[in-house]
């Protein structure tokens, strides 16, 4: 039963029971018709009043009701749209997600192909970096091969321009000598001169050390004497051993019985204290 079928029922009820409470004293006051009369039409009245009264809130009931339904209509109808957007959203979503799955697939797959290039560019580099080491290595002794071949090619080449100085000083002391003889010869008419020339004794390898040296003045003081057979005049080679580098040629001018000093000639490098020296480098 809807609301206002209730609101009906409950009106007729009442004006029933009015209705018979007015019957109901007309006959137990019936000597008193007149205000009993007037009495039942003021509760009519009131009755009546008491139905337009619940008339009218039935029609305010219904229109509130009426305005009620129209109102769930609206968000019935608003909630119908946001669930059909929401179910395209959704839709939509889905298929997004199933696009973006497809491309995270071909992304594995394009990754799986660049993981087997970079494996195969690491290998490459691999070999590319033990061949770099081995070429390194080849390099290096090459490097020390021709390091060793040029110290011994200038100390070589030093003692040519030594030998090829000592020729010319030689040359030069034995054309004085032919000088002196012949002046000689003739001075005091010897015959048979020159004598046959005796042997000179070979030499003995001799090596010491730098004990001083003045790289300003050229001086460099040795620790070699001539306890062990120095005289002026002797060519020693000073070189660094720990490198086997010729530094310079020493020509010796003064002796003592434990050192002597000359001058430096052909200077290749910086002649320190403790650099060694030799009369000669072979045997």
């Amino acid at each position: 039963m809807s609301t206002l079928g209730k609101i009906l029922t409950v009106l007729i009820v009442v004006v029933s029971i009015a209705v018979a409470v007015l019957v109901a004293r007309e006959f137990a006051l019936s000597d008193n018709w007149h205000a009993r009369y007037q009495e039942e039409a003021r509760l009519f009245g009131k009755a009546l009043e008491q139905r337009d009264s619940a008339i009218q809130q039935r029609d305010l009931t219904k229109r509130a009701a009426d305005a009620n339904e129209a109102l769930h209509q609206q968000q019935i109808g608003t909630l119908t749209d946001e669930l059909a957007l929401r179910n395209n959203t959704i839709a939509s979503l889905r298929e997004q997600i199933e696009n973006q799955e497809k491309r995270l697939q071909e992304l594995a797959t394009n990754l799986t192909g660049l993981k087997t290039n970079y494996e195969n560019v690491v290998a490459m580099m691999n070999g590319y970096r033990q061949e770099r080491d081995v070429a390194k290595e080849e390099a290096d002794t090459l490097r020390k091969m021709y390091t060793e071949l040029e110290g011994k090619w200038r100390v070589l080449l030093a003692q040519f321009a030594d030998s090829k100085e000592t020729l010319r000083q030689s040359d030069e002391q034995n054309k004085t000598l032919k000088g002196k003889i012949a002046w000689a010869t003739q001075q005091y008419n010897i015959a048979n001169w020159p004598p046959e020339a005796a042997p000179l004794p070979p030499s003995e390898k001799l090596e010491g050390l730098v004990t001083d040296v003045n790289l300003a003045a050229g001086v460099v003081q040795i620790s070699l004497g001539s306890d062990d057979g120095v005289v002026k005049g002797m060519k020693f080679y000073v070189y660094d051993k720990a490198h086997d580098k010729y530094l310079a040629t020493l020509t010796i001018d003064k002796v003592a019985h434990d050192s002597a000093a000359g001058q430096l000639s052909i200077i290749r490098g910086t002649v320190e204290k403790e650099s060694h020296v030799t009369n000669r480098f072979v045997e």
